[in-house]
């Protein structure tokens, strides 16, 4: 391929490439709108003079199509955009959005251990993008730190749809995929769903957490790692790292659940739930109220034992379902409840006052849930105001 030459009579091949297993990547201007851009290359050349197989370089570019039909569907923050495709002197290749940063992979590799903080953040970004790809029938099926980039203002872009999976789409099945990140479904064979893509996700905060991926290791046997995901249970990640909370512990087993069915419902509700974490990493309002909690319980260890589970109940539910579901709505409001009991009033109404406001926003301002709510609201302010 002559790269002197302008790519479409506009983009113009200016660092690379940098190559991988499917195609070569330039950076390139975009001299037409003046910005600089990604240009992937299918490898196909390269593959063929290697000696590859003629069905894995005609399968490579099945995926390579694949993948730009992925991108081109998504259109998120979270993800990085696709521009065009095309084809030049007989390659084909597609155009991205130039993701100024470093892979998670080279923060996890060049830095120390991640800060609980931005470990949090970061996974929660991972999961908005992944609601996009999900909500327009993409599964990714290769999240992995090497495709999650980190832009130079410090938020994750997703990248790489080599191996997606269109839900909508008759699809040959593959078995493509990282190994230390890959489903134990997936290992069986299976095209795998939105509930495999969490999993990943899930082995990808274990390593944010402890240094290592939850199974194995890069120079492991791929047949051995994929027995580990299907057989074995991680130690939580508090036992590698002091200061991971319960609340984290409880995210990362659901995530990495053997049955599909046990991991969280969807990558939406795991964003919500991962974005109420940062109230135990952050000073705020509510890691004072807790705190305050504990103190107002004094000798009475029982009930504030019984509050703390149950709080940690409530937000294993709120992955596992929607938060409008009413095993939700009544485990919360025995939550505040049970903190008011603890004598703490002034908790108790702040807990019915968040729970009001979400019923509203479920079920309307003249839904049963909706009166029950303001009214233990309107019960508990009383006698917080009587004390």
């Amino acid at each position: 391929m002559d790269t002197s030459k302008l790519i479409d009579g506009r983009f113009e091949l200016l660092d690379g490439p940098m190559s991988g297993a499917m195609g070569d990547v330039w950076t390139a201007k975009d001299s037409k709108l003046g910005r600089t851009v990604a240009v992937k290359f299918l490898a196909q050349r390269r593959l063929m003079q290697q000696g590859a197989p003629t069905e894995f370089t005609e399968a490579t570019a099945r995926m390579f199509d694949r993948e730009a039909r992925a991108m081109a569907r998504v259109n998120n923050s979270r993800v990085a955009t696709l521009f065009d495709s095309g084809e030049h002197e007989g390659d084909f290749y597609i155009v991205m959005e130039y993701v100024e940063g470093k892979s998670l992979a080279e923060h996890l590799k060049n830095g120390p251990r991640l800060p609980l903080e931005r470990t949090i953040r970061w996974t929660r970004q991972i999961c908005e993008g992944l609601d996009a790809a999900h909500t327009s029938h993409v599964i990714h099926r290769d999240i992995k730190p090497d495709n999650i980039m980190i832009t130079m203002q410090g938020d994750v872009k997703l990248v790489d749809f080599g191996v997606a999976f269109l839900a909508d789409v008759t699809q040959t099945h593959t078995m493509a995929g990282t190994p230390l990140y890959k489903a134990p479904e997936r290992w069986h064979g299976e095209t795998g769903s939105e509930r495999s893509d969490l999993y990943s996700v899930g082995c990808v905060l274990y390593e944010m957490l402890t240094g290592h991926p939850p199974f194995g290791s890069p120079g492991d046997d791929p047949m051995t790692v994929g027995r580990m995901h299907q057989e074995d249970a991680p130690a939580p990640p508090s036992a590698h790292r002091p200061g991971i909370t319960a609340q984290l512990d409880t995210l990362v087993r659901t995530l990495l659940a053997k049955d599909p069915a046990e991991r969280p419902k969807n990558a939406r509700t795991t964003a919500h739930a991962i974005g109420e974490l940062l109230y135990a990493v952050e000073p705020s309002e509510a890691t004072r109220g807790r705190s305050e909690l504990s103190e107002v319980y004094g000798s009475n260890t029982g009930l504030a034992q019984r509050v703390e589970e149950l709080d940690l109940r409530i937000f294993e539910m709120e992955i596992l379902y929607d938060r409008s579901d009413q095993r939700v709505i009544e485990a919360r409001i025995q939550h505040a409840e049970l903190t008011g009991q603890s004598t703490d009033t002034r908790g108790a109404a702040a807990l019915y006052d968040r729970l009001a406001r979400d019923c509203q926003e479920f079920f309307g301002p003249y839904d049963v849930r909706t009166l029950d709510a303001f009214e233990g609201l309107a019960r508990w302010n009383g006698r917080a105001r009587a004390d």
